[in-house]
């Protein structure tokens, strides 16, 4: 039996302790039925069992990583044959920092699917055993600094059909250059050529949230120009990216240490967005800490 080309089918991949567990209970929550580590062989039969429902199971989303045999080589194949029958799903791959995904695996005391004398050896032989499979996702969320909320929004973001939303759904990341870069951002703006509050004494132990760090960041009428042109130039490339098929944007805005310019610019950013978009979110990685 065929599977309706109507099914809505994603497919849930990335690196163990990336948060895929999370990101399968969220499509649960959006009615989504959910089936972790289903064997890749077993795809086409299980579609085969929901197209029996008589669509009471129309949504679907299939955890695989791999612990599935023979996953690399099964994957591309696996789509192409999905595709034969008119389904193509949506891939979401979680990743995160090694660091970050080493102490998680310490906090909770798994042991990591892949073989390796250390848990960081066996990271990397799945970051490079995934690397094609990353290459196939339709959206990639690096959980390194994401809240359970922020997941939760990204992952959203990424099923959403676009006749639910008329406009992107946009994540704003202030940061520190001397903290390293996030890693998933579709743009990224360095705002360190702007007045820096820092060598301010007043201003030093403040954040971009005070009245005066931000008088100080825009006193100089370049910064002010800057900003202009910052929002013409995103409001220029949000429709070509919803043209795209992308469903969510992460901008990134950088300073020194993420304290000061990057959270004023970023801010701004916010709120020239906010009535435009249907879903818009600023993160401040470096006020966290």
């Amino acid at each position: 039996m065929g599977v309706v080309s109507t099914l809505d089918l994603v497919i849930v991949t990335g690196l163990s302790g990336a948060g895929k567990t999370k990101a399968m209970g969220y499509l649960e929550d959006l009615g989504y039925y959910a089936m972790d580590n289903l064997p890749i062989s077993l795809m086409n039969q299980f579609l085969d069992l929901a197209a029996q429902t008589e669509g009471r199971i129309s949504k679907i989303a299939v955890a695989l990583d791999v612990r599935s045999s023979g996953f690399k080589t099964q994957f591309r194949s696996m789509l192409q044959h999905l595709a034969t029958r008119d389904i193509h799903p949506r891939i979401i791959f979680l990743e995160a920092s090694s660091r970050v995904l080493v102490n998680r695996f310490s906090e909770t005391r798994r042991r990591h699917p892949m073989p390796g004398s250390t848990v960081l050896e066996s990271i990397k032989k799945e970051r490079e055993l995934l690397a094609e499979v990353r290459e196939l996702a339709t959206a990639i969320i690096d959980t390194t600094d994401l809240t359970l909320a922020e997941l939760k929004d990204r992952v959203r973001a990424a099923v959403l059909d676009s006749r639910e939303s008329q406009t992107l759904a946009i994540n704003i990341v202030s940061f520190g250059y001397k903290s390293g870069l996030p890693i998933d951002l579709d743009l990224l703006f360095d705002v360190r050529f702007l007045p820096n509050p820092y060598y301010v004494g007043d201003l030093v132990h403040r954040t971009g949230f005070d009245k005066g760090v931000i008088l100080y960041v825009l006193h100089e009428p370049y910064a002010r120009d800057f900003f202009v042109r910052l929002a013409d130039f995103i409001d220029f490339l949000l429709p070509h990216f919803q043209e795209e098929g992308k469903s969510y944007v992460t901008i990134g805005i950088g300073c020194t240490g993420g304290r000061h310019r990057s959270v004023v610019i970023a801010n701004m950013l916010y709120h020239h967005l906010k009535p435009l978009a249907r879903s818009v979110h600023v993160f401040h990685r470096d006020l966290q800490k």
